[in-house]
């Protein structure tokens, strides 16, 4: 596999809000598309929550259709990747001559390029402090004659802003566990993580439709809303996820209803 974004980040210089940089990714770029192949492509649960609607799909079905999961030798955690296509590798959305067939429903690593999203959650409040790197791909010929944007525009226009968000309260979840302790989890633990923050249909049929305790136990708008909203069922699904296997028990009873095996 090729080098990853990652490998040509430039961080010389750390890009806020105002700053600006130019770049313009159009099809008589001589690298158009080039970049949705040999990728390894991370997927964010915000970005499968949304592919998966963009196709009609339930959230098992894509995950088996178009992922593979392995658990992150550093977190031990699953981590979902974008199954690519083919000897060269290709990216399953990209369609040759036409470009991402899935273009308003893209993952959140598509939008931000090639800008690199560095965050950091404040410990004395909820604040999320961010910067961004540019990624500059020896072959991407973007940056050539490309438009000036800031950073701010660049967010606006490519709608990073709700992916973020998103992304953000997964961090949350993630420094919960760095924070407990804990390094490894037993399989039955990462089933339930799986569960919660990627497969969100088998979230929404054990929590809402099964017979679960939590469920009763949790204030009844609160139900209502992720009931009618599935963003919000995403939300607290990460939310569950991070009290039910970090922090102690379920979100409704307040730590009371420990999952300790």
């Amino acid at each position: 596999m090729s080098q990853g974004p990652e490998s040509y980040l430039d961080d010389s210089k750390q890009l806020t809000d105002d700053s600006t940089f130019c770049f313009s990714c159009t099809p008589e770029k001589k690298c158009f598309t080039r970049c949705c192949y040999d990728i390894n492509l991370v997927l964010m649960p915000y970005d499968i929550l949304r592919l998966k609607n963009r196709l009609g799909m339930k959230s098992g079905d894509f995950l088996k259709k178009y992922t593979s999961v392995h658990v992150g030798f550093g977190s031990g955690l699953p981590v979902v990747v974008l199954k690519m296509d083919g000897p060269y590798l290709k990216c399953p959305f990209l369609e040759e001559g036409k470009g991402c067939t899935v273009y308003d429903a893209r993952p959140g690593a598509c939008r931000t390029y090639p800008l690199a999203r560095m965050a950091k959650r404040s410990k004395d409040s909820e604040t999320v402090e961010e910067f961004y790197y540019i990624v500059r791909e020896p072959d991407c010929h973007g940056f050539r004659d490309g438009k000036e944007w800031t950073v701010r525009e660049w967010k606006e226009n490519e709608g990073i802003d709700e992916y973020n968000e998103m992304n953000d309260i997964f961090g949350e979840l993630l420094q919960a566990k760095t924070e407990s302790g804990i390094e490894t989890l037993n399989a039955d633990q990462i089933d339930i993580f799986y569960m919660g923050c990627y497969d969100i249909d088998s979230f929404r049929e054990n929590f809402l439709e099964g017979p679960n305790l939590e469920r009763y136990m949790e204030d009844p708008e609160v139900i209502e809303l992720i009931s009618k909203d599935e963003k919000e069922l995403l939300k607290y699904g990460m939310r569950w996820v991070k009290k039910k296997l970090f922090q102690g028990g379920c979100l409704a009873c307040a730590g009371s209803c420990s999952t300790e095996k």
